[in-house]
């Protein structure tokens, strides 16, 4: 079998789009041997097809995400795959070695515009200048990467240095079986990145307008945090707000978790500050709750809400005005929300199909 590696630093080994996503899909055609590595994550056994290798570096230690590269350099010099896919610009110069030493097919998995994260959530000078570096060193390496795989289909025109060899994979949603029981009382779910643009404070608020209608909500927000400061201000309101579920954490949430929080749940919140960062991107819970059935709010006249209303489940508002009487009456019409029995469009098993045609056309060139 031919090896293939799929490396990241900060990312676990058992990261939803690293494993679930593109080692799985890969691994089903029993013509490859996927390797995964990085950080540690829930521990892994083997699997069919599919190995693990963990390493362990904080998110905060600079210094060890540096030294980590050359411990995975060597892995990969070890291994000696025939394709070697990245999922962080950290590994850019890693690869490129890798690629001049062992002649391995390279492919770029990029999930963020890391140079627009940077530069535009930052007020700090020194990571606006690290922004530039990061944008320099993946436009001078572009002529050492085989193919780019683009989680947005955004970055098609935000990311010049992958045009010609780009191929947009998005984070759409598993095959899951309903894995959670729906909750006797109605809940509101916020999933995800925890952060200040994400709408996490629209949860806490339409939570609160909710309630005074029927007091019988509760308000679960679960997933990843890294802002010290809003993780402080939602502790001190589940000291306030009675039915106030935290289940938060600084390292990523198990995807199970988050799937059978979403089949419990009543109704889902999409609530994203429009900025550069996230205007034109599609975040993965609304391609989750739509395919899972999950009502959920999101900001009318945009472009979450037009391709929410059509995948369905989605209730636009009007963030600034919550109206409980609105809302509240479109989750009476549940059926309503989802014209789509089975909206393929919201699946990683559709989206999956044109990337293991390109990842296989590209392995036949070695």
């Amino acid at each position: 079998m031919k090896k293939i590696v799929i490396a990241s630093i900060l990312k676990p080994t058992d990261d939803v789009r690293a494993f679930r996503k593109l080692s799985q899909s890969i691994a089903k055609t029993n013509k490859y041997e996927v390797n995964i590595i990085g950080n540690e994550g829930k521990k892994q056994s083997d699997q069919n097809n599919i190995n693990f290798h963990s390493h362990k570096v904080n998110r905060s230690d600079i210094l060890g995400r540096l030294l980590i590269q050359f411990h995975i350099f060597r892995k990969i010099l070890k291994l000696k795959p025939e394709v070697l896919i990245i999922s962080t610009h950290e590994l850019i110069v890693v690869s490129v070695l890798s690629k001049l030493i062992i002649g391995c097919k390279l492919i770029y998995d990029v999930q963020e515009n890391y140079f627009l994260n940077l530069f535009c959530l930052n007020s700090n000078f020194f990571k606006k200048l690290y922004a530039r570096f990061v944008r320099l060193k993946e436009y001078i390496t572009k002529s050492f990467i085989d193919q780019y795989w683009l989680a947005e289909k955004c970055y098609e025109t935000e990311l010049s240095f992958s045009r010609g060899k780009s191929l947009v994979v998005e984070n759409k949603a598993l095959g899951i079986e309903r894995n959670g029981i729906k909750s006797s009382t109605p809940t509101i779910l916020f999933t995800g990145t925890i952060s200040e643009y994400g709408g996490v404070r629209k949860a806490v608020e339409i939570f609160q307008v909710l309630r005074k209608n029927d007091p019988s909500f509760s308000l679960h927000i679960i997933g990843q945090i890294h802002d010290v400061n809003l993780w402080k201000w939602l502790q001190k309101q589940q000291q306030k707000l009675d039915k106030l579920k935290l289940t938060v954490s600084q390292n990523p949430v198990p995807h199970d978790q988050i799937t059978e929080a979403i089949f419990s749940s009543t109704l889902g919140v999409i609530g994203y500050e429009p900025n550069r960062v996230t205007q034109n991107k599609i975040p993965t819970k609304l391609y989750e709750y739509s395919r899972y059935k999950l009502p959920y709010v999101v900001s009318e006249n945009t472009k979450w809400s037009e391709i929410g209303i059509t995948l369905g489940g989605a209730i636009p508002i009007d963030f600034q005005s919550i109206k409980a009487d609105f809302i509240l009456n479109s989750l009476e019409k549940t059926d309503s929300l989802f014209p789509n029995q089975y909206p393929k469009e919201a699946t990683w098993e559709n989206e999956s199909i044109e990337m293991i045609h390109s990842f296989e056309k590209l392995i036949k060139q070695q």
